[in-house]
């Protein structure tokens, strides 16, 4: 399968925090920056609430609570050296560096977003209290981040490499966005891709798939034909649905190795949440989850042929 990839100087970065859901992201995002040929930025953002410090101890004698300060965990340097060794062992040399952010770690990463490819970071679930929760780190990178957030719940098995990415188009000013990054996360991969379009009930059957796009919206239609046509290595199927869009592509990330959505991008304060479809997949999703903002959105273009030395291998 042909990947029209070319190198990018721009890096993929790495945010993990010294738990195994760090560890996972860590290792998606390894994978990523070999399939796109791109450097890697490890950032380590360990430092925890001040709560976290401290646990409780109450005395025997009048049995009044105090916190006292907590056993100290290894020195946060430690993660990042193993994280960033690992990441040399896979990567070419020269192409992955690492820092130690302090403070916020929401607020690190976003500033780190500016000049990146995309920002993997990992997210913990802790059943529903936590899935309804707002505010975590991941989410709110998500929503603020300046370039497309991929969320890893949990290490991937090694069978799920042959799946294939899902686009879900749930807002007409995202979809350039989410295909563009979409295709390019097939192409890198070698492996399919599935539009899934969650149109208003009426607007036609439920499935309509294949390379034609059959029965799609016509702008839908029109996008995924000029996408096609730049990525022809990838094949592509579509899926028109009138059904509920973040329980559909919750169960369509079963059989994914990668759900990317749009995030809505809807007035002064858009970005302090993501919708009820990126929060949904965030939380409930089987596979990692990619969210990308409009402004990250570049216009589809015309067919065109590429000449045969623009081409990787």
């Amino acid at each position: 399968m042909p990947n029209v990839l070319e190198a990018t100087t721009r890096p993929i970065v790495a945010g993990i925090g010294g738990h195994p859901d760090s560890e996972a992201a860590l290792h998606w995002a390894v994978t990523a920056a070999r399939a796109r040929r791109a450097p890697l930025r490890v950032v380590l953002v360990a430092d925890e609430p001040e709560l976290q410090r401290y646990v409780s101890y109450r005395p025997a004698i009048d049995g009044e609570t105090f916190l006292v300060p907590a056993r100290p965990r290894r020195h946060p340097y430690d993660d990042l050296d193993r994280a960033v060794a690992f990441a040399r062992l896979h990567l070419r040399r020269g192409t992955v560096t690492g820092r130690r952010a302090p403070g916020s770690a929401a607020t690190a990463l976003i500033e780190d977003s500016v000049d990146a490819a995309m920002l993997v970071v990992g997210t913990r679930r802790r059943g529903p209290l936590a899935a309804a929760a707002l505010g975590s780190v991941s989410a709110t990178v998500a929503a603020h981040a300046r370039c497309p957030v991929v969320v890893v719940g949990t290490a991937p098995p090694e069978s799920t490499t042959d799946l294939p990415v899902v686009a879900g188009i749930t807002d007409d000013r995202a979809a350039d966005g989410v295909l563009d990054f979409a295709f390019r996360e097939a192409s890198a991969r070698r492996v399919p891709l599935s539009a899934v379009h969650a149109a208003p009930p009426g607007l036609g059957e439920p499935r309509h798939p294949g390379r034609f796009f059959g029965g799609l919206v016509p702008t839908l239609a029109a996008r995924l034909a000029n996408y096609a046509s730049r990525y022809p290595g990838v094949p592509v199927t579509s899926h028109l649905s009138g059904a509920d869009a973040a329980g559909e592509l919750a169960a369509a990330s079963a059989r994914a190795q990668l759900v990317v959505v749009g995030s809505r991008g809807r007035g002064r304060v858009s970005g302090l949440v993501l919708g009820s479809v990126g929060q949904h997949l965030l939380h409930r999703a089987h596979s990692p989850v990619a969210v990308v903002h409009p402004s990250r959105a570049r216009p589809p273009l015309r067919a065109r042929t590429r000449p045969a030395a623009g081409s990787a291998s």
